[in-house]
């Protein structure tokens, strides 16, 4: 019985603290791009700030690792958050893009300290190594309490904008102390079945040959390297729509600041949505059929959103762009899964990460650069020309995946 109330209380406090992540995240994220330009950044400045973040986390994910490995998960998110608790509030104050451009690298650390270490300290708590059912409902679960964290961030945003728009900078550093607290007095950690660093140097010879492996495997292997490049080409058309539609809804379609904090709720509002409408599709369809007309639908609604000028127009097609997006992602990284072997899982799965951040990073730079000659309904147009390459590729890997059978 005390088992089982201790594995009650601790669930409560992982689902309150990824509660309270997501709210900081739901209160940042829709008005990021829109405060950076309220304060003179320009575009390609901010691209600049992006891609160092992005980068940052690629060089530190696997050092962070190391040490959550070695040194305790609990201490790594504790880390994570107060990191992001102190470099919040410095983002308050600050102006110069050199200090920015510091303080993105700092939060890419920080992310770093608290990627992969949540997951792992949840799974050993509660003991769900074994238990496929509980693990599946916990995940589940935390996921659904991100999204509604990010859901009421958003309005909380678009409050905070009204009256004073750097303001989301002290709310988001006070979320994460929230959270900070949460783990320091309520989450205990059993040590004694961390990995030594002895070991893991040791260990440093393997994964580098795993790693070797891996790529090798990746690159020979033609339907999972085709799946890694349409995994970068989406992350790249994404993420310059991510980039251009703040600066569209502010400069083409003239809103209001506080405005965007409606999108960032409506935003994950379409994350619900979305992923279940991508689950039902593919019981029906099958992984090819969904993908390739997730992709087309996309280019379609990049289209029509670039030439629309009418909020009503423009707020309705974001909202559908939202939906097939978020739909996309679980069911790609469903479909990616299906052709890597087992024993080399993992490292095929970073390997993707780690493309489609750098995908991101350098997209991030070239929009920003382009933004300075061409407006963002244009780019907005063109990044949706990225999707057409998408069935081509899967096209390629259905006819691999035919022919083995």
């Amino acid at each position: 019985m005390n088992m089982e109330t201790n594995f009650r209380n601790e669930t409560k406090i992982f689902y309150s603290a990824a509660f309270f992540s997501y709210l900081a995240n739901g209160i940042i994220g829709p008005l990021f791009i829109i405060y950076l330009l309220s304060i003179k950044i320009n575009p390609a400045q901010i691209g600049i700030l992006l891609a160092a973040a992005n980068i940052s986390i690629i060089v530190f994910e696997f050092p962070t690792g190391l040490y959550a490995d070695n040194y305790g998960r609990r201490k790594s998110l504790l880390i994570s958050f107060g990191l992001f608790a102190l470099l919040y509030s410095i983002w308050f104050f600050s102006k110069s893009f050199y200090v920015l451009l510091i303080l993105s690298v700092l939060s890419g650390i920080a992310f770093a300290f608290q990627s992969g270490a949540r997951d792992s300290l949840i799974i050993n708590n509660l003991k769900l190594e074994n238990d496929d059912a509980k693990r599946n409902r916990i995940f589940a679960r935390l996921s659904a309490y991100g999204y509604i964290g990010f859901l009421i961030g958003g309005l909380i945003a678009a409050l905070l904008a009204f009256y004073l728009i750097k303001s989301i900078w002290l709310a988001a550093s006070l979320l994460n102390i929230v959270s900070f607290f949460l783990y320091l007095f309520f989450i205990k950690e059993d040590l004694s079945k961390q990995t030594s660093l002895k070991i893991i140097e040791r260990g440093w010879h393997r994964i580098i040959k795993s790693s070797k492996e891996s790529l090798k495997y990746a690159v020979k292997n033609k339907p999972t390297l085709m799946l890694i490049i349409i995994a970068m080409i989406f992350a790249l058309s994404v993420g310059a729509y991510g980039f251009g539609y703040p600066i569209f809804f502010k400069e083409i379609v003239e809103i209001p600041n506080y405005y965007f904090g409606f999108l960032g709720s409506a935003s994950a509002l379409m994350g619900i949505i979305g992923a279940f409408l991508g689950e039902k599709l593919v019981k029906k369809k099958g992984y090819y059929f969904t993908i390739s007309s997730f992709a087309i639908i996309l280019l379609a609604l990049y289209l029509l959103f670039g030439i629309s000028s009418m909020l009503w127009l423009a707020f309705i097609i974001f909202m559908i762009i939202e939906l097939f997006i978020n739909g996309w992602h679980p069911i790609f990284q469903s479909f990616l899964n299906k052709f890597i072997p087992s024993h080399i899982r993992t490292s095929i799965l970073s390997l993707n990460s780690s493309a489609t951040l750098v995908s991101i990073a350098l997209g991030n730079v070239l929009v920003g650069f382009l933004l300075t000659f061409l407006s963002s309904n244009i780019l907005i147009i063109y990044s949706g020309i990225l999707f057409i390459s998408i069935p081509i590729f899967l096209l390629y890997v259905k006819m691999n995946d035919f022919l083995k059978k």
